[in-house]
C-alpha cells in the first residue's frame, strides 16, 4: 500500500509528557544506531498498524488501564 501524505487525517491527541519524551527518545536512538529520526507521527501509525494485525477484544472495557491489559494479553498471543 502506498501511503499519501494528502490520504492522512490530522488527529489531535494528548498525552503525558513522559510519553512524549518516550516517543522523542525512539526517534532519536533510531538516528543514533545509524538510521534516521523517526517522527513521533511514524510510530504511533506503526503502533496503530499493530493494533489492527492482532486479534484485539475490547467489549466491555471501561477505562484507560484495562484496555491497556486487554492489549498485552492480545500482544501475548500474536
Amino acid at each position: 500500500m502506498v501511503e499519501r501524505k494528502q490520504d492522512y487525517f490530522r488527529v489531535p491527541i494528548t498525552m503525558p509528557s513522559d510519553m512524549v519524551s518516550y516517543l522523542e527518545n525512539l526517534g532519536i536512538e533510531c538516528k543514533k544506531s545509524g538510521g534516521h529520526k523517526i517522527a513521533n507521527t511514524m510510530i504511533v501509525r506503526s503502533a496503530i498498524r499493530l493494533l489492527m494485525d492482532m486479534d484485539l477484544d475490547i467489549s466491555g472495557v471501561k477505562s484507560e488501564e484495562e484496555l491497556e491489559e486487554r492489549i498485552k494479553e492480545a500482544a501475548k498471543k500474536y
